[in-house]
């Protein structure tokens, strides 16, 4: 009966990270890579591209979950810092944004796609004395500014290749930071 416990942690030995805890973190995008996103966002053509040609681009909240709507205000809260009324140096779509105000709107759509995997010692792991984390993804964001059914301004930001690792050693092991909901 003995020989049981014995053979579970031979076997957890061999099996090496494979018994590691694993993640994924992504926002339901129409999307698969930060390539993708890119070239549809590059088709977006201010003060041509319509409402209704957003939405096979993926850049509407009918088209695709996770799209924010913004009003006038957020958009100015985002990208403007205009004093004393000075607009100079404002692209003209945000300069016509600001001049019309509540007929102003944005489309925003912030993407993270990472999967995340635990790799090392499995009983280090386990027992909470040594952690390591190895995150991989994309990442991809955007505003589109429109007015009467019309783009008048976009901007885009983000990280074609996310890699980050994460290290973390408790030296009192199990006994230090106890927490009931695994990270990844």
């Amino acid at each position: 009966m003995h020989i049981r416990p014995l053979i579970l942690l031979l076997a957890l030995a061999l099996t090496g990270c494979s018994v590691l805890p694993h993640g994924e973190n992504k926002v339901i995008s129409k999307w698969s890579s930060f390539d993708e996103a890119m070239e549809a966002y590059e088709e977006i053509v201010p003060y041509l591209t319509t409402l209704e040609e957003l939405e096979p681009l993926g850049f509407s909240p009918g088209s695709q979950p996770n799209v924010r709507i913004l009003n006038h205000a957020e958009i100015i809260d985002r990208l403007v810092a205009v004093q004393d009324g000075a607009m100079d140096g404002l692209p003209q779509g945000l300069c016509d944004c600001l001049a019309l105000g509540d007929e102003c709107y944005g489309h925003e759509i912030k993407l993270r796609v990472t999967n995340d995997k635990r790799y090392g010692n499995v009983f280090a792991d386990l027992l909470n004395f040594k952690r390591k984390v190895e995150t991989r993804g994309w990442e991809f964001n955007a505003l589109i500014v429109i007015i009467a059914d019309v783009v008048v301004y976009k901007t885009w930001s983000g990280t074609p290749e996310i890699l980050e690792y994460s290290d973390t050693t408790n030296p009192l092991g199990p006994l230090q930071s106890i927490n009931p909901t695994p990270s990844f």
